[in-house]
């Protein structure tokens, strides 16, 4: 149960939307398309197709925010189009013909489509070790996107008290441009998380209605 005097200190949507049953979802402003799909032996593979006609995409800002994945090594393979890829300040740009692309743990790292792209642009990611408790899975990926899209409905800034939540439980963490030692990002990320956001203001690190099993329009937060 959120009290209103969390609300007050730090406003949330009012409903939360159920994500889709099936297995993919959009992004803010329907820029791209996550589709997860699994390997036998569990590995999530997510799928992502950035649509260049939108304007999102043609301004370079249908990828996430610079971001470190703290025990996790990512990879990324192009399937079609142009992607752009900044890791430790430099910017390397990415085609199908570059194959699979690494990004080892504590990188500070972001993406997006290139603006040259006359199609989609449609890549893979996965990361390694797949079966880490905390990490870069679905459950953090509908979490964060309809949140972000409850946001955008209600035209409210996202809290980055939620944000440190979800990120602390995907071991990830926003960084800004320049260098500062994980050690301090990481303490940051906690303190906002685990000091402030789940337990003072009433954040949860996931919600039902954002998890594949729900379906519906809204919810009206308890």
């Amino acid at each position: 149960m959120v009290w209103g005097w969390q609300l007050w200190l730090s406003p949330r949507p009012t409903r939360r939307t159920r994500t889709p049953a099936e297995p993919r979802m959009l992004s803010v402003d329907d820029a791209a398309l996550y589709e997860f799909n699994y390997e036998d032996g569990g590995r999530l593979f997510v799928r992502e197709t950035h649509y260049a006609d939108n304007p999102s995409v043609k301004a370079g800002l249908s990828g996430p925010p610079l971001h470190i994945h703290l025990r996790q090594t990512e990879f990324f393979e192009v399937e079609q189009g142009i992607l752009v890829v900044v890791r430790n300040e430099q910017e390397s740009v990415l085609t199908k013909e570059d194959g699979v692309v690494v990004i080892p743990p504590g990188t500070r790292h972001r993406f997006w489509a290139h603006s040259s792209n006359k199609g989609d642009l449609v890549f893979k990611v996965h990361a390694e070790p797949h079966e880490a408790e905390h990490g870069f899975d679905e459950a953090y990926l509908r979490n964060a996107l309809g949140y972000l899209r409850d946001c955008q409905r209600e035209k409210l800034e996202p809290s980055v008290f939620q944000l440190a939540l979800f990120g602390c439980m995907s071991e990830t963490v926003l960084t800004p441009p320049f260098w500062v030692p994980l050690w301090i990002l990481s303490l940051l990320h906690h303190v906002l998380a685990y000091w402030i956001a789940a337990p003072l203001l009433g954040y949860q690190a996931t919600y039902p209605e954002y998890s594949k099993e729900d379906q519906g329009d809204t919810h009206k937060w308890d």
